[in-house]
């Protein structure tokens, strides 16, 4: 069943196709996390953080404005 699959799907062998799957699953079960706890000391630091002020960050300011390494790639092809 594994090798149909694997036939039908294009994949170029079963080994590929067995990997893409896992990977696949992989995915949606790191996906599916969406809830995490934390005791009342560090959940009071995480929320302190959060109300806290943005702070200036001149180099991540920077690295979200300029263009990633992929569209650098499509702009000097």
């Amino acid at each position: 069943m594994l090798v149909l699959a694997a036939e039908c799907s294009g994949a170029a062998n079963l080994t590929d196709y067995i990997l893409r799957a896992a990977v696949e699953r992989a995915q949606a079960d790191l996906l599916s996390q969406q809830t995490f706890a934390l005791k009342k000391g560090p959940w009071s630091e995480f929320a302190k953080r959060l109300d806290a002020p943005a702070r200036n960050l001149p180099r991540l300011r920077k690295l979200l404005k300029d263009p990633d390494v992929f569209a650098r790639t499509a702009q000097s092809t």
